[in-house]
């Protein structure tokens, strides 16, 4: 899963994944590399922890709510 703009050079990637034998959900920026012709990760992001989920999703739907409602004021 991914979220994906082709068009540009960069892109967000969320993405299922195992570290030291745990699942975790990586969140990671990834760019364009023209030496390589590809996309390629970098060190901007993180990796959740599924304990760490729910909360993650609800802080992020919270700050979206507030965003949301600045802008309609």
């Amino acid at each position: 899963m991914q979220i994906r703009q082709v068009e540009q050079k960069h892109q967000i990637r969320v993405e299922p994944m195992q570290w030291e034998g745990k699942p975790r959900i990586d969140v990671r920026l990834w760019v364009y590399a023209e030496e390589k012709n590809e996309m390629i990760p970098t060190k901007r992001g993180l990796t959740v922890r599924l304990d760490q989920l729910d909360e993650i999703m609800d802080k992020l739907t919270k700050a979206r709510q507030v965003l949301l409602k600045n802008k309609c004021t």
